[in-house]
């Protein structure tokens, strides 16, 4: 990139790491006999890749279509050097490269001598990278050739740097460097694995029928290649294992091994990846199955086929809703509607049917209704201590109210009553036991006045009337005045007889209004001039009054 290598003779191909001359990419033609090679050439080897630093300027997305047409598939831009020098020219080489429709990677020319310097050089860049808002996926490489990175520590720090980039979050990488200087310092590249390795090495006549370094990744075969109607010269490679020309390596693919994975920018992912429809989720490049997956502050479940669940769905016997809008996401602390039943997600996800008076937003009631079972309830339920109406989950205030074949009146807060009440002018009565229903068709009893009982006729409306007359409640036969059991004279059938707390007096003598009656067997009040009482005479009078004289 920076540095050429150079074979030369016609033993060039036989003798690939001896006769190495280095020099600088400024030079259109190498004094030292690197041939000028013209794009269009049938004879030469493929030219997959070009690379490009700052000498070779904007490139317009022309000068980028123009290399299309001869075949080139990616171009690897210089953007960093050592921790001081940035590419001013990466930014845009990179977007026009882009608009061109070519695969795009960068790399770094490496200046470090020990670990921490290969480290601090691996932030460095990466920062610059992500500063060019490219994504993590994006293919990064070590430019290793300059002699200060040639010490005996050279694989230690070739492998500081690989994993500083990764720590980054940078995985696709690759390693850029030449025959002479892997012997010369024994650089040992099994990290990488040799198609990740881009090997430099120019042959004085390159034939597309003599192809060199095939079990690498890539090889760089010439640095003099010219574009017509294109400035400068440019780095052209054949890249074997297509890393370089990512493009061909992202998707569902199968491996050298048989398998299938999926593939980033020519590396195995980790992550989610929209295929055939839906999500599926990867783990270094493996679809996972039957997991819990967590992504993008969000949750997702991939089942057996690999597919990321939508819908309504039953893992280890407890229901988790997912969405319909192809979202896939999990979702937790709030209602969720499904074929028109409302669930309540749990903080968890897990799904019950929501049930009971819950806030969801609706214009009554400040925004509460009453759900049974996920559905919008009419009926009555019993909350906070007694029984509201409610219809389509909306809580009723004043009115009647029919169920299980009775009668009910809901006060203006919605509460079903008991007791006395006055409703229209009527009075009713619902009970004091916790039942809360209208009484019809039967004698009450409401409560006490003065200590004693208090009892109405409920008609067959419910309208109340007070039980008034000698009527018999059940318990006997007692005498009523207003719906309390009377006591003193009442006329009936003719006569009168005398009650106490109701109950009918016989044979005893009563005083009433400053007078004295007396009351018979049959509890009726005795008249009469001559009436015998206990052996003595006495006179009551023959014009109704009933009272002794």
């Amino acid at each position: 990139m920076n540095f050429k290598k150079v074979l030369f003779g016609a033993a060039a191909a036989t003798v690939a790491v001896s006769g190495v001359s280095l020099m600088p990419l400024t030079s259109a033609f190498a004094a030292d006999g690197i041939p000028t090679i013209t794009a269009g050439d049938s004879d030469v080897p493929a030219m997959d890749v070009v690379d490009v630093a700052s000498y070779q300027g904007n490139l317009s997305v022309s000068a980028y279509n123009t290399m299309k047409k001869y075949g080139v598939k990616a171009v690897i831009v210089k953007v960093s050097e050592g921790t001081n020098y940035v590419n001013p020219y990466a930014s845009t080489q990179i977007k026009n490269a882009q608009a061109a429709g070519l695969a795009v990677g960068v790399y770094h020319y490496s200046r470090f001598s020990n670990a921490s310097g290969a480290k601090a050089e691996a932030n460095y860049f990466a920062k610059q990278v992500a500063a060019l808002g490219l994504p993590k996926s994006t293919l990064m490489v070590d430019d290793l050739e300059d002699s200060s990175t040639s010490g005996s520590g050279s694989t230690t720090n070739a492998n500081a740097f690989k994993s500083q980039l990764s720590a980054n979050g940078y995985d696709n990488q690759m390693l850029y460097t030449y025959p002479s200087y892997m012997s010369a310092t024994g650089l040992n590249v099994s990290s990488y694995g040799n198609d990740r390795v881009w090997m430099a090495s120019y042959p004085f006549a390159p034939n597309k029928n003599n192809l060199w370094y095939t079990n690498y990744g890539a090889w760089q075969w010439n640095s003099a290649t010219k574009f017509p109607g294109v400035n400068g010269f440019f780095d052209v490679s054949k890249d074997y294992s297509g890393k370089l020309s990512s493009s061909a390596t992202t998707g569902y693919l199968q491996d050298k091994d048989g398998n299938w994975y999926w593939f980033e920018n020519g590396v195995k992912y980790t992550g989610f990846r929209y295929y055939m429809g839906t999500y599926y989720y990867f783990k270094q490049g493996v679809r996972q199955e039957n997991q819990w997956v967590s992504q993008w502050g969000d949750t997702y479940y991939v089942g057996a086929d690999g597919r990321a669940y939508d819908g309504v769905r039953t893992i280890d016997g407890k229901k988790y809703f997912f969405g319909n809008n192809n979202t896939f996401n999990l979702r937790t602390n709030q209602i969720v509607k499904v074929d028109n039943v409302d669930y309540r997600a749990a903080a968890d996800g897990v799904l019950t049917p929501n049930s009971g008076y819950h806030y969801d937003g609706s214009q009554y009631n400040g925004g509460y209704r009453w759900y049974e079972n996920g559905q919008l309830y009419t009926g009555f339920r019993y909350y906070m201590g007694t029984y509201y109406w409610f219809v389509d989950g909306v809580r009723q205030n004043e009115g009647w109210r029919q169920a299980w074949g009775l009668t009910y009146w809901t006060d203006n807060q919605g509460r079903a009553v008991q007791g006395l009440r006055t409703l229209e002018g009527k009075q009713y009565y619902f009970g004091n036991d916790g039942t809360y229903n209208m009484r019809k068709y039967q004698v009450v009893t409401t409560g006490s006045e003065g200590g004693v009982d208090v009892k109405y006729r409920a008609a067959a409306d419910g309208t109340l009337s007070p039980y008034s007359g000698y009527q018999n409640d059940g318990a006997g036969w007692y005498w009523f005045e207003n719906g309390a059991k009377y006591t003193g004279f009442r006329m009936y059938y003719g006569a009168y007889y005398y009650f106490q707390n109701g109950v009918r007096q016989e044979n005893q003598w009563v005083s009433q209004w400053g007078h004295k009656y007396y009351v018979g067997a049959d509890g009726r009040t005795v008249q009469g001039s001559n009436v015998n009482i206990n052996g003595q005479t006495y006179n009551f009078g023959t014009d109704g009054t009933f009272y002794l004289r």
